[in-house]
């Protein structure tokens, strides 16, 4: 009698897993006649889209499961009509899928001989504008820093402002990331982890490393040690270490 059943439950086992199996299988080939493929978490890299024409683009950065949006359209004297001057985020930035790429597109030149427009200018390095100004016969003007997110030593904005019409040899002053600004770190011993993260968080920056060690010395569940120490000076999005005191068991 025991023989009989368990050979009946192993059958009704193993029929269950054949099922499902079953199922997966076919759901999955409904995906791949339908054209449609799941999507998954993680991240995509973003491919260079500077010079490229709209819709060219868009089917690169679609079929990455991204969406594309025109930001502005731009005079340019430089790149042709209806093609992508810049981007943001630039390229090899990384983002998850459906996330938004905002592209800005020239819509050529309109302007009279002797005047030259400011081209864009955001997102070069001051070598790469040195380079793009001669190309226009103008020249690199002022150059002055201020905290910003965009990437450190790239430029942020331009003095005057990109697609301004200026004679020629004029001199264009430019604004550079200093990187992320500075914060002070606050101090973490005493609180709990979830009390430091929100200290953190208020300060622009991350916890780090965790170790957990105990000693009976101090209370259970506390900082009991940080790095960098509290006061320090550091840039926003720096992490933080911490040592937790726990109970040992």
């Amino acid at each position: 009698m025991y023989y009989e059943q368990s050979g009946t439950k192993s059958f009704i086992i193993a029929f269950v897993t054949s099922l499902v199996v079953s199922l997966v299988v076919n759901i999955l080939f409904i995906f791949v006649l339908s054209g449609v493929t799941p999507k998954f978490g993680g991240s995509v890299e973003i491919p260079n889209l500077k010079g490229l024409d709209v819709e060219s683009a868009r089917q690169i950065i679609e079929s990455k499961g991204l969406t594309l949006i025109i930001e502005k359209e731009v005079e340019d004297q430089m790149i042709e009509k209806e093609k992508i001057v810049y981007q943001n985020p630039i390229m090899g930035s990384k983002l998850k899928k459906g996330d938004i790429v905002k592209v800005i597109v020239s819509k050529g030149s309109q302007t009279p001989s002797g005047e030259i427009i400011i081209p864009v200018l955001t997102g070069l390095t001051i070598s790469q504008a040195r380079v793009r100004l001669a190309e226009l016969n103008l020249t690199l003007g002022k150059v002055t820093m201020e905290t910003s997110d965009s990437p450190e030593s790239t430029i942020i904005r331009t003095i005057p402002a990109e697609g301004e019409k200026v004679p020629e040899n004029f001199p264009v002053n430019v604004v550079i990331s200093s990187g992320k600004g500075q914060t002070v770190v606050p101090k973490l011993t005493g609180l709990t982890i979830n009390q430091a993260r929100i200290k953190l968080e208020e300060a622009g920056l991350t916890l780090g490393n965790t170790l957990q060690v105990s000693d009976p010395e101090y209370g259970f569940d506390i900082i009991i040690r940080q790095n960098p120490p509290a006061g320090t000076q550091v840039k926003k999005g720096s992490k933080v270490d911490i040592t937790v005191n726990v109970e040992e068991y």
